[in-house]
């Protein structure tokens, strides 16, 4: 498995009451609750493979995000992350870079954790709950989704901007903020 590749699967309009009590009863334990800004830079040139560049802060952490998603599928997402120490001044490298700022977001975040599988509760302005989840291998999230009684024919392998898009008819890509 290369690194840089994040393997993951996407789950769509679970009862958040319900899914929570399912972590709890396969032992997973709940390791976070955040607010995330979001910063999303792009040029159309990288259209071809989703690419984009992400800053994200959580209030204490900052992280600079290269996301590329070629093919969509459970283990094509290529992920490069560094942290900084101010998310102002990294947003002001990346426009000097010329890659221009397409959109602020801002998510909730509830992140449980089992092993190495992380499940993440993702809330999000205007649709509902999205659970995330991520694993070493597909193999895992096959399984720990399976453990949560999902079944894997329901997965979704595409990104925020298309699962919006696509399931809730919402253009995040005409939206210059998209927040609570």
């Amino acid at each position: 498995m290369h690194s840089n590749v994040e393997i993951e699967a996407r789950f769509l309009n679970l009862d958040q009451n319900k899914i929570e009590g399912e972590l709890r009863k396969i032992g997973a334990y709940k390791k976070s609750e955040s607010f995330f800004k979001e910063w999303i830079f792009s040029r159309e040139d990288w259209s071809p493979l989703h690419a984009r560049l992400r800053i994200r802060d959580d209030g204490k952490n900052v992280w600079l995000t290269y996301k590329a998603n070629p093919t969509w599928g459970v283990d094509s997402t290529e992920e490069i992350e560094i942290e900084s120490s101010s998310s102002e001044k990294t947003a002001q490298i990346v426009k000097k870079i010329g890659v221009p700022l397409v959109r602020y977001q801002e998510k909730k975040r509830i992140q449980y954790v089992l092993g190495d599988v992380a499940f993440e509760l993702d809330f999000w302005p205007k649709i509902p709950m999205v659970l995330e989840i991520e694993a070493p291998s597909k193999e895992k999230v096959q399984r720990a989704a399976e453990l949560l009684g999902l079944s894997w024919k329901d997965a979704v392998f595409v990104d925020q901007l298309w699962v919006h898009h696509d399931y809730y008819g919402i253009d995040l890509r005409k939206m210059k903020e998209y927040k609570f």
